[in-house]
Parts: structure tokens; sequence; C-alpha cells
């Protein structure tokens, strides 16, 4: 497998920076998606207009610093990823493989085509709606299924693989962490922000703002948690001498067979 310029071997404190890293990522997103999303929803008639909903309310300037914040931190998520692929890359190179082909479309798609797709489709239909609010309304739908749900569509093609394999990594014991790992994944942390903003009320400026962030919780629970977990240096350690030991055994087998098989040939 091409190793696109990473070492084979498992650099604890490069991997801790980059879940660092990651974490900050998804509080900066965070913020972005909260400016994205606080502000009361109007009543809406068609499912594009339903996610503009909150556009009239907002500001411009929480348009724009939310799309900004969220592009600069959802492409240093996707880098902050790479910790995840190191761990798993030495003992299965398929959902290494895997899960640095959701990377590549995670940094490809979600920062512009999704997140910053929310803040023009929103500033978009707000000054459209102020003009002519039927106008607007078509104008929602054709920008939203011609443009956004398409890009949406493929990012989960890359996306979910990407979160299947990190479970089954974790849960198979293929990289140094214990099992309980398994469980700091995207959308176990979202849930928690989904079943709030229902309680708030996901037309009140807040639950709608908390809604808007459900991934970036997740991401948040992903990195804190893979940073509050992480094994020392000595699990790592013990974990890349058994993995040697493995690659070695098939060659020892092999060379046992050619000795057996030349001695039967002497014989």
């Amino acid at each position: 497998m091409n190793t696109i310029g990473i070492e084979h071997n498992l650099d604890r404190a490069r991997i801790r920076k980059l879940l660092a890293i990651g974490l900050f990522a998804s509080i900066l997103t965070g913020i972005g998606d909260f400016l994205l999303g606080f502000a009361e929803e109007l009543p809406a008639t068609t499912v594009a207009t339903s996610i503009m909903a909150s556009a009239p309310n907002l500001t411009d300037g929480q348009m724009i610093a939310g799309g900004l914040l969220g592009f600069f931190g959802i492409f240093l998520e996707g880098l902050a990823y790479f910790a995840i692929y190191r761990l798993m890359a030495d003992a299965t190179p398929r959902y290494a493989h895997i899960f640095r082909a959701g990377i590549f479309g995670y940094i490809w798609l979600a920062p512009v085509g999704c997140h910053m797709n929310v803040g023009v489709l929103n500033l978009s239909y707000k000054y459209l709606a102020m003009a002519d609010e039927a106008l607007a309304s078509k104008a929602a739908d054709r920008l939203f299924f011609g443009f956004g749900q398409p890009i949406y569509l493929l990012l989960i093609l890359f996306w979910l693989p990407m979160m299947i394999v990190q479970y089954m990594a974790f849960a198979k014991d293929l990289t140094p962490y214990p099992r309980k790992a398994k469980w700091f994944c995207v959308p176990l942390g979202a849930l928690p922000a989904l079943i709030l903003a229902a309680i708030l009320g996901p037309h009140t400026a807040v639950g709608a703002a908390i809604g808007t962030m459900f991934l970036s919780f997740g991401n948040a629970f992903t990195f804190a948690g893979l940073l509050a977990v992480m094994p020392d240096q000595a699990a790592f350690d013990h974990f890349q001498k058994s993995l040697s030991s493995r690659k070695d055994e098939p060659s020892r087998l092999h060379m046992l067979n050619d000795t057996e098989k030349q001695a039967g040939k002497e014989r």
C-alpha cells in the first residue's frame, strides 16, 4: 500500500499532536456551525426552504464568519484523521486504505461543498426572499437539489465506510488502543446533540444552533475520547513488537518448509 510518505512506525507523539489538532478543529468548526444556526427558524413550505428557514434571521456577519470558521476547521479535522489512519496502517492495510480514501473525500467535499455551501445558500436565500419570497423558494429548491444534495450524498459514500472501518479496527485490536476506543466515533458523539436540539426545540435559536453543530459534537467526542484513553509509550512499543512478530512468522515458516524440502531431496 502506498504510505504517502508516512513512515512505518507508530509515532505516539505525532499521533497525539494530530488528535489535539483534531479537537481544536472540532471546536473551531462547532463555533462556525453555531453561528450558522443561531437564529429562530421561520415556517417553511419545501425541504430546501426548511434547511434555510433561519436564513432571514441570520446576520451577514454570522453567515460569513460561520462559513469561514467551518471551512478551516473541517480541513484541519480531515488532516487530523490521519492519526487514526496511522494507528491502523501497519496492522490492517486494507482498512487503512478505505479509511484514507474517506479522509481524502472528507477534505475534498466537506469544507467547501458542504459547510461553506450552507453559508452561501443561506445568504443567497436571505436576499432573494427580501425581493420575492416565491422566487427565493424556487431558487432554494434548485440550488439545494442541484448543487447541495449531490455533494452531501457523495460525502456520505466516502464518510460511512470510513466510520465502519474505524470501529472495526479498534474492536479487533488492530491498534495499540483498548477495545473500548471503538465507541469514540462521530455517530455516537453526534447523537446527544440531536437529542438536546429536539428537547430545546429545533425551531428555536439555541435548538437550531445545537442541531447544526451535531457533527462537530461527534468529531470533538472522537478526538477528545482518543486523547483521554491514549495508551502509554510502552503499550505502543508492545503493539509494534507483536505486529513485527506476526509479520515475521510467515517468513520463518516458509524458511522451515524450504529446509524440510531440501532435506527430503538429499535423502
